[in-house]
């Protein structure tokens, strides 16, 4: 079943994450984390849910390469639900 469909990520995606990447660092759920902390993040929230699920964003500054490592980063850490948005938002959005 994808991450997220329809009108929102659904019952079973109540601590779905969106993780948006911008030039100044990552907003996790909008809260500005640091690239360093984000590994630390993931691996809490594989232990701590139930179906861990990624929204992956990015504004319009986001960088191709920055995209690319924190996909790599929810890959390592075990998250296979991943939807990549295909539009920018705002930064902190």
């Amino acid at each position: 079943m994808p991450c997220c469909g329809g009108d929102g990520w659904g019952d079973e995606h109540e601590q779905a994450v969106t993780l948006q990447v911008t030039d100044v660092g990552l907003y996790w759920n909008k809260e500005l984390i640091t690239r360093r902390e984000l590994s630390d993040r993931l691996a809490k929230y594989v232990t701590n849910s139930k179906n861990p699920c990624i929204l992956l964003a990015g504004d319009d500054r986001a960088r191709y390469g920055q995209t690319t490592e924190t996909l790599d980063e929810i890959r390592k850490a075990g998250i296979t639900q991943v939807t990549m948005e295909t539009v920018y938002r705002p930064t902190g959005k």
